[in-house]
């Protein structure tokens, strides 16, 4: 005879509730793929896509059929957004947007990356679904067996002292969602079928709408620039101005790709510097199109109310993502070769002190050399004379 827990297609079953210990494999496989696809290389688009496909995949294989202890569903929330922004134990790094923003849709102002605790409630509200529809399956008709007997529905119905955990989990979890029924009709979806997704948006209960949101996540845009095009939407573009703000050190505030000798900011970029500027220039003349100035919102409004085709709409605000996005990449790369040039003036500095020291102790070397030449030769010159004077004595 077995024992539980016991292994069933890849799932852990248990007589009891789940401790943290059966479920510390589901971080352990989520840890092993954070090891294997962490490099510094990736993009934020690229962690993006890997929460989304590969993470979530994980998770949602047991989120989908068990209620999860809430420590093991903040771990893996935890899990996925220090992946997000290149957070390691080596090295710490700043969320520059909060974890309820960034699990929003993307027509809500975030990433689409779904919240494993309100997720892991709309899966389980399948199972009360189907509860209320008897859908003909030996589960349901085992529940409807032991606990609700004499066609007695879930709404009304009392659950035993006795019950195990899981049970009164359900029921508690049937008693949030009784409002999305009407007369035992699923009311979220117009054919009454339950649906995970349009449960867990409702149960979040999302931030408003963005305006402009289908041409920040336009298809024509790379997914790099979209997603630039969103931190600065955001306000969240790592500035010496946001830096500053963050309290982070810099050594020097105002560092830009032009010359003028300002602290580097959103509105600066924008309406103020001249690489921009040329660059923009250099945008129309190769679209043919003028492009409005002041801010990333203001521009993409500007776009939305122009009288534009679809297809005249999304280039010009997936090349006002690639302008950004090209900034980004070249004050990263300025910065890079300013640093290398910093570390190479530090390492010639450093021979060249090193070389002056040895240079010092080298001419300190030969004058004590001299000194000691000189007392010698004057100490034989002496013990000459004295064996000259005896060799006067002895000679007759």
């Amino acid at each position: 005879m077995g024992e539980f827990p016991i292994g069933y297609l890849g799932l852990p079953l248990s007589s009891r509730k789940w401790s943290k210990f059966e479920c510390q494999q589901l971080i352990d496989k989520i840890t092993n793929k954070i090891k294997l696809t962490y490099t510094k290389q990736l993009s934020y688009a690229g962690t993006l896509q890997i929460i989304n496909s590969v993470f979530f995949s994980i998770y949602n294989f047991c989120g989908s059929v068990f209620i999860i202890p809430q420590s093991v569903l903040k771990e893996v929330d935890r899990k996925c957004r220090e992946y997000l922004w290149g957070d390691s134990e080596n090295k710490r790094k700043v969320s520059l947007v909060a974890w309820d923003k960034v699990c929003c849709s993307k027509k809500n102002g975030g990433l689409n990356i779904k919240e494993c605790r309100f997720w892991n409630m709309a899966a389980v509200g399948k199972m009360v679904w189907q509860l209320v529809v008897n859908k003909d399956s030996l589960w349901i008709k085992w529940v409807h067996g032991v606990y609700l007997k004499n066609g007695e529905d879930i709404w009304n119905h009392k659950v035993p002292a006795d019950s195990s955990w899981y049970c009164r989990k359900i029921k508690g979890l049937a008693d949030k969602m009784q409002n999305w029924y009407i007369h035992g009709r699923y009311r979220l979806t117009s054919t009454g079928v339950y649906s995970i997704n349009r449960s867990y948006m409702e149960l979040r209960n999302d931030h408003p709408k963005l305006a402009n949101a289908e041409l920040i996540w336009t298809s024509v845009a790379q997914p790099k620039h979209r997603f630039i095009m969103w931190l600065t939407i955001q306000n969240r573009l790592l500035t010496r101005e946001r830096l500053g703000k963050l309290n982070i050190p810099l050594e020097e505030s105002s560092y830009c790709l032009c010359d003028n000798q300002v602290t580097e900011s959103a509105d600066h970029l924008f309406n103020g510097c001249p690489w921009f500027q040329e660059v923009k220039k250099g945008v129309e003349q190769w679209t043919g199109l003028q492009l409005p100035l002041g801010s990333l919102r203001t521009i993409l409004q500007c776009i939305k109310k122009k009288k534009w085709k679809k297809f005249q709409r999304e280039p010009v605000a997936a090349t006002w993502g690639a302008m950004v996005r090209d900034y980004e990449d070249d004050l990263q790369k300025a910065e890079s070769e300013l640093a290398k040039a910093r570390t190479r003036l530090a390492n010639a500095e450093g021979r060249a002190t090193f070389v002056q020291q040895m240079k010092e102790r080298y001419e300190t070397g030969v004058t004590g050399w001299e000194k000691e030449i000189s007392n010698l030769e004057g100490e034989m010159a002496k013990q000459a004379k004295k064996f000259k004077a005896r060799e006067n004595i002895v000679t007759p």
